[in-house]
């Protein structure tokens, strides 16, 4: 245990501070999709699917890693560069593979050897991921970002990456999906080696490229003895909805609607002009092709999502309530769902049931800022005033603002029962943050 602390530490040393929270894109629809995506990729192996997630960090450039066994990072800019899902499937095949070869571990095992770390930067949100047992997560975020000292960390090897793209290669063909789609990745990439440092994609400086592992790969492809099942059109199209999402979230509205084709009305051209008439914001046309797409699917749980965040977020909490309602009898186990209807709960005023909703999502997701703020609010409204306060000091721990957190875990401690369930995990959030300090 004092091994990991020490690492974790190194670590933090090593990341200047990023806001957890505003860093990953949280959406139950995407997070669903990737899960659907890897599941083939995941059948011969003996990584644990429970705790096994691929998340999307907030970032328009290209790039994908990992952390242990729990967790890859995917920049949703390399997902909405990527062709087809089968391109998708080779890139995340490729970072399972880093974490069936232990890849990580020896990264680990060179932040702990560092001799000197300081001055590069200090530190992240560490003491809520130590509270929630979670350090995987706050770590592989930080890795993430792109200062050349976290690229540094993040870097493979040649020969991890060697051994990365047979074992990529091979599970991909395990899985009767086309292994070809590899390579297509790299073609992406093969410019990007003559370009300059600061003007690579960040996936180029932690994955290196060279012609010899292109060579590699097309002669494992010749060797390997696969059948390619039948394109599965539905991959397809999720794939293809994702990227449609992200767009219209990430890109600015006025370009999409001026290269949209409004001749061409189909699903998911709406999909992403009705996001974009809503951050305009223009409500009537963000109603009126929302609309649209539940007239051809009403039973479609993320675009009745999508209707009640468009209601919540101009002010029509009532209405919003019905959709959120729907999407979860659509979906009763997305727990990502409960969190916008509980946003809603509170601004009609119905604390308690927002509490009774969000308390069970709070044990399986404690890493979610926005739930943790929601969940705050509710209990303060009911006046659970410990629970408010040690709530709020795990999000700004998250968030990295250590003195805010340390005032408000105080807080809890004062207004909490000495031993009750809030109490205790208010004193050792203290500990934590105190520990940091040593």
């Amino acid at each position: 245990m004092k091994k990991i602390i020490l690492i974790f530490f190194l670590t933090l040393l090593l990341f200047p501070k990023i806001v957890f929270g505003k860093n990953l894109i949280r959406d139950a629809e995407i997070e669903e999709t990737l899960r659907i995506i890897t599941a083939p990729l995941l059948e011969n192996t003996k990584i644990n699917k429970e705790n096994f997630k691929v998340l999307v960090v907030n970032d328009s450039s290209m790039n994908a890693f990992v952390t242990s066994g729990q967790y890859i990072f995917i920049h949703y800019g390399l997902i909405t560069k990527l062709e087809n899902v089968e391109q998708l499937q080779s890139v995340i095949a490729h970072e399972i593979a880093h974490i069936i070869g232990g890849h990580y571990i020896k990264r680990m095992e060179d932040i702990e050897s560092a001799q000197t770390v300081a001055g590069i930067g200090m530190a992240l949100s560490a003491a809520a991921g130590l509270a929630a047992g979670d350090t995987n997560l706050v770590i592989g975020l930080a890795a993430g970002t792109q200062s050349a000292s976290r690229r540094a960390f993040l870097k493979n090897t040649r020969t991890q990456e060697a051994s990365a793209d047979q074992t990529g290669i091979k599970l991909m063909a395990d899985a009767n999906i086309n292994p070809n789609a590899a390579l297509e990745v790299l073609e992406i990439f093969k410019d990007q080696e003559f370009l300059t440092a600061k003007r690579q994609d960040p996936y180029i400086q932690t994955h290196p490229l060279n012609t010899q592992r292109i060579s590699s790969i097309n002669k494992s492809l010749e060797s390997l003895n696969y059948k390619i099942k039948p394109k599965d059109k539905n991959l397809d199209y999720l794939f293809n909805r994702m990227r449609a999402k992200f767009i219209g979230f990430t890109d600015k509205p006025n370009r999409i609607l001026r290269a949209s084709n409004y001749q061409k009305n189909d699903e998911l051209s709406l999909y992403t002009r009705a996001i974009a008439y809503h951050r305009l914001p223009d409500s009537k046309l963000a109603k009126k092709t929302i609309d649209s797409l539940l007239n051809v699917k009403p039973n479609d749980p993320y675009y009745n999502e999508l209707k009640a965040q468009f209601l919540l977020e101009n002010g029509n909490a009532n209405e919003a309530l019905k959709y959120y309602k729907r999407a979860l009898e659509l979906e009763p186990n997305q727990v990502l769902l409960n969190i916008g209807y509980a946003r809603a709960l509170n601004s009609v005023g119905e604390y308690k049931s927002s509490v009774n909703l969000l308390k069970n999502v709070y044990v399986k997701d404690p890493n979610n800022g926005r739930l943790l703020r929601e969940l705050a609010t509710a209990y303060s409204q009911i006046g659970e005033t410990g629970w408010a306060s040690l709530l709020t000091a795990e999000r700004y721990a998250l968030y990295g603002k250590f003195k805010d957190a340390m005032h408000h875990a105080k807080r809890a401690l004062g207004t909490s029962l000495p031993g009750s369930i809030e109490w205790l995990k208010a004193e050792d959030l203290i500990l934590d943050i105190k520990n940091m300090g040593k």
